[in-house]
């Protein structure tokens, strides 16, 4: 009789431990859950709220056009690039730049800057709120930073922009980012979760961006994708067109 009562004894013990491991566990995910929404809250890129698509798809259905504006050889990248080691400080030094709008930089909606003149003239234009910085939206980040990579030896069947619609914490809108080939894998960079400048409060915030390797292990949040480019290749997931390598065809999207 002592035996069968130690013995459930033993058993409520166990399931109670048992139940006890799941609650846990659960708070846990739970706690992991609201951590990221808050990263991803904390850092993410800048887009005009309240606004259409400055960016639109219909503009991204030639891609070719478009793959001038990644420069690699531009004396301002190279110059850049002398001072990078690799992959990562490529990143650390394009999160340092400050997210500016167009209209408050340039005074139209949409403006795309050669990766030259982000680099070397923005940082004096008398309208950047933040003189002395590199200013721009999230093309010119984009596609800049793919320049960066390129001229410190990322081959180019290894690095894209993206543009296309994203959807962060429910502010969707047209964007531009960056993808990066590593172990048979894409992920995305996000250059535009440094700095900026909020126009409505007219305020500069300073972060530091998510880190190299974050969209290594979370999903990035991509709607829709209008194409992919760089110097060298180009690819249109829409119309299958471009002459970009086989890998360039995995299109990453958010699960709906």
């Amino acid at each position: 009789m002592q035996i069968k009562i130690r013995y459930l004894i033993l058993s409520l013990i166990l399931i109670a431990s048992v139940l006890l491991s799941i609650f846990l566990y659960t708070k846990f995910e739970e706690a992991e859950k609201e951590k990221q929404i808050l990263i991803v809250k904390k850092f993410q890129p800048r887009l005009l709220r309240q606004s259409p698509l400055l960016l639109k798809k219909e503009d991204f259905e030639q891609l070719s056009p478009w793959q001038k504006y990644v420069t690699p050889f531009d004396s301002e990248v190279q110059k850049i690039a002398n001072e990078i080691k690799n992959e990562r400080e490529a990143y650390k030094t394009a999160v340092k730049w400050t997210w500016v709008s167009d209209i408050t930089l340039n005074g139209v909606e949409e403006k795309w800057l050669m990766p030259h003149e982000f680099l070397s003239n923005t940082p004096n234009y008398p309208t950047n709120p933040v003189p002395g910085k590199p200013a721009s939206d999230c093309e010119e980040q984009a596609y800049t930073l793919v320049s960066l990579l390129r001229a410190i030896g990322v081959k180019a069947e290894n690095v894209r922009v993206v543009v296309g619609e994203v959807n962060f914490s429910g502010q969707r809108g047209g964007h531009a980012w960056v993808e990066i080939y590593e172990n048979g894998k894409w992920f995305a960079l996000e250059a535009t979760s440094g700095s900026y400048w909020d126009d409505e409060e007219k305020k500069f915030h300073d972060r530091r961006g998510y880190p190299y390797t974050y969209f290594k292990n979370h999903e990035y949040p991509s709607v829709e994708i209008w194409g992919y480019f760089n110097d060298i290749y180009y690819y249109n997931p829409s119309t299958e067109e471009g002459n970009a390598p086989f890998h360039w065809k995995n299109v990453i999207l958010m699960p709906s």
